[in-house]
């Protein structure tokens, strides 16, 4: 219901204010027109909404999103590489020290 009043309202439910400032702290950006800045806010909002709804489908609990699905979904997925360093998969801190140690091992 809510989506559907967003749409006839021509509205972006993400702050604009706040898109506006994260697209200035690039130096390649000079000035913002209005409309580039709600065509970012939209295409933002369709793609949150779309890996929400595919970790969703993807999840073994229909009705809740958590980490670890997010996770499973930007790890497997390769149009979603670019997120990895964002959204990793959780491993243990022994695992993870395991690991270094295995790399160090490896490099003499």
């Amino acid at each position: 219901m809510a989506e559907k009043q967003t749409e006839k309202d021509g509205q972006c439910v993400l702050p604009l204010s706040r898109i506006r400032t994260i697209m200035k702290s690039s130096p390649d950006v000079g000035s913002i027109s209005h409309e580039a800045l709600f065509l970012t806010g939209k295409a933002t909002e369709m793609f949150v909404k779309n890996l929400a709804t595919i970790s969703r489908e993807k999840s073994k609990d229909k009705m809740n999103v958590n980490y670890k699905d997010l996770a499973e979904v930007v790890n497997s997925d390769d149009v979603l590489q670019f997120l990895q360093d964002i959204i990793p998969r959780k491993i243990k801190a022994r695992e993870y020290l395991e690991k270094l140690e295995d790399e160090d091992e490896d490099s003499s």
